[in-house]
């Protein structure tokens, strides 16, 4: 599996060299090419060429960290697998 499918399930170490490697990940909403934006005062922010959506890391943090707001945008949440989704909770006694 390559580094974006990695990503896209949630791996933070493949989100990591995306970013090494000067990829971004596309739109989540629409999977459309995005752009890094920096703004007014240097806020980094991310926006889709396709329909538009606006994505900031309103941190001081990520605007001083170019590569940590790459990150941050490249991490995708982790994605249940089929056996955790079906595995019933667990009941307290």
């Amino acid at each position: 599996m390559d580094d974006i499918k990695l990503a896209l399930l949630g791996n933070k170490e493949a989100a990591k060299r995306l970013t090494d490697a000067g990829m971004l990940l596309a739109c989540p909403f629409c999977k459309g090419h995005v752009r890094r934006v920096i703004g007014f005062g240097g806020l980094n922010f991310f926006k889709c060429k396709k329909c538009g959506a606006v994505v900031s890391f309103d941190n001081d943090y990520y605007n001083t960290h170019k590569n940590e707001a790459i990150t941050a945008w490249n991490t995708r949440a982790s994605i249940l697998s089929a056996e955790v989704y079906r595995r019933p909770p667990e009941v307290s006694p």
